[in-house]
Formats: structure tokens, C-alpha cells, sequence
């Protein structure tokens, strides 16, 4: 998988800058092409001619990292409707974790809720100074037809990090078993066959891998799913995670929250967000892959 183009939203703060040096980071892993578009729900006054700024942002990032980098005129449309318009082809979309919110975005979310139920791309939330590229990616997985697309593009990102695939086992079966006064036993034997099932699941979705990747683990975890992949992260000490996006309407999202929003708000580490109708990301003049070496299993 090899990214084309990237399109990276910044305000100038501290946060949107190390969005920009993780773009331009992949950028030039994947020799893309690196658009630079500038948003701010709240404009900074010192920023007399962001325009002009933004230009110099890109000659900057283009010496520095020797590759073709554009600054997207600002067209006046509101940040949510420029950045959709600005990720229209592109491969992914970068940009800070943006808690600014109107009046109107009070029931309709914030930018970055916004964005990440329309986005027509992954998009990659950046939460830490990026000075190196990706050493451990986790991968929160379910096991739906699209989910090896999605181990595909996110293991991509960074052929050299070592990628760990996690599924969480939704409990809410064992729930069922518990309210109808199944035995102990029959509740731990459940358990047991679940996490063999998921592990097996997590072996075959293993074969996306090219087979050159020799560093992949597997681990189960039992409960909520941000929950377990925030609890996860900490122990990996993961720069990356990724994970599955069902997009839902605003409604939804208000009444029941998503599990990116709620994982956003769980780890301080970069996150992937690939949407579930995603089709763009399909590896270019792929084949079936051998399965490659698997370092580790466990479970949680």
C-alpha cells in the first residue's frame, strides 16, 4: 500500500504543527504528494495573512523533506466543508485533536466529530510531537468483511513498526448467560472458546501482511472495546492506534458516542480512524500473501 496523496490541516498552534511533521513524516516515507490546507474555527489575530503563512509553511516542508508540497487556497466555506472538499481523492487526512465548538457544533459535535463522520478518507488524529516515524502500531480490529482492508492500509502506514492485531470479545452474550443463572463454569468455558475463536480470526487477518513483516502479535481482550484498547495502548506503549469507523448520523453519535471519540479521549497517542465504507485503500497489484512469523499471543 503506498499513500499518493495527504492532506494535512493546520491553525499554526503547537497541536496542528505536529500534525503537519507527521504528515510530511509519511509524506516522505510514501513519496506522496503533502497538501497543506489552513482552518481555524477561531481565527488568531496574530495571523494577519494565514495564506501567505501557509505558503511558507510548504517550502519549509518541502526543503526539509524533499518532496512536492502545496498550500490549498482557503475558499471562506466554514473548516468542516474545506477540509471534506480538500480530502475529495486523497489517500488520508491529518490533522490535531480540535475541541472548538460553536454554537451549532453543541449538537451537531465538533469539527473533529464532524469531520470523522464525513471524511471520504482515513484520518489520522495526532496527539504527540512527531520526531520519528511509527515503532509499534496497534491495530484494533473487528471481523467484518473490511477489516483486511483496514489492517492492510494502517500496517502500511509504516512497513517498519512492529504491528500488534487486538480484538476486544463483546461480554454482552456472557451477560446473557449470567441473567439466565448459567454456572460458573459454564460462563469461564464460554470465555475460553470465544478467545480461541477470536485468536484464530486474529491468525487468518495476519495474512494481509506482506511477507517481508516478520513482526506481528495477537491479543484478546474481553469487555468494551475503547475501553480495552485504551487499557492495551498503555501496556504496549503503542505510538499508533487504528481502528474501524461505522459512520452514524449526528443524532446517533450525540445520544450514544462513538469509540473513536471515546478512544481519542482515552489515550495520548496518534489515531487512525478508517472508515468501515472505506474502498479506496485497496493495495495496488497485490496478491495473496504467506503467512509471516507471529512473535506473540495473549490475552487480557
Amino acid at each position: 500500500m503506498r499513500l499518493q496523496t495527504i492532506v494535512a490541516l493546520t491553525d499554526f498552534s503547537t497541536a496542528a504543527e505536529h500534525a503537519l511533521d507527521r504528515a510530511a513524516l509519511l509524506a516522505a516515507e510514501h513519496k506522496a504528494r503533502l497538501h497543506l490546507l489552513f482552518g481555524a474555527e477561531q481565527p488568531d489575530p496574530k495571523f494577519v495573512d494565514p495564506q501567505a503563512r501557509l505558503e511558507q509553511r510548504a517550502r519549509q516542508l518541502a526543503r526539509r523533506h524533499d518532496l512536492p508540497v502545496k498550500a490549498l487556497a482557503y475558499r471562506g466555506a466554514g473548516v468542516v466543508d474545506e477540509v471534506l472538499r480538500a480530502a475529495v481523492g486523497a489517500d488520508l487526512l491529518v490533522l490535531d485533536k480540535r475541541a472548538h465548538q460553536g454554537v451549532e457544533q453543541l449538537w451537531r459535535g465538533g469539527t473533529l466529530s464532524q469531520i470523522l463522520r464525513r471524511s471520504p478518507c482515513p484520518v489520522l488524529v495526532v496527539q504527540r510531537a512527531a520526531r520519528e516515524a511509527y515503532a509499534h502500531v496497534l491495530l484494533a480490529v473487528d471481523f467484518s468483511p473490511a477489516a483486511d482492508a483496514m489492517v492492510r492500509y494502517a500496517s502500511g502506514l509504516d512497513t517498519a513498526a512492529a504491528v500488534e492485531l487486538f480484538h476486544a470479545v463483546d461480554l454482552r452474550d456472557e451477560a446473557k448467560l449470567r441473567s439466565a443463572e448459567a454456572s460458573a463454569q459454564a460462563v469461564r468455558a464460554w470465555r475460553a472458546q470465544m478467545q480461541r475463536h477470536a485468536h484464530d480470526r486474529l491468525v487468518r487477518l495476519s495474512d494481509a501482511f506482506e511477507a517481508r513483516r516478520n513482526r506481528v502479535g495477537m491479543t484478546v481482550g474481553m469487555g468494551d472495546v475503547a475501553r480495552q484498547v485504551a487499557v492495551q495502548q498503555e501496556r504496549s506503549r503503542a505510538e499508533l492506534v487504528a481502528l474501524m469507523h461505522r459512520r452514524r448520523g449526528w443524532m446517533l453519535d450525540l445520544l450514544l458516542g462513538s469509540v473513536a471519540q471515546r478512544l481519542l479521549g482515552g489515550v495520548g497517542c496518534d489515531v487512525l480512524v478508517y472508515p468501515h465504507d472505506y474502498a479506496g485503500a485497496a493495495p495496488r497489484g497485490t496478491t495473496a500473501q504467506p503467512r509471516v512469523a507471529r512473535r506473540w499471543t495473549q490475552a487480557i
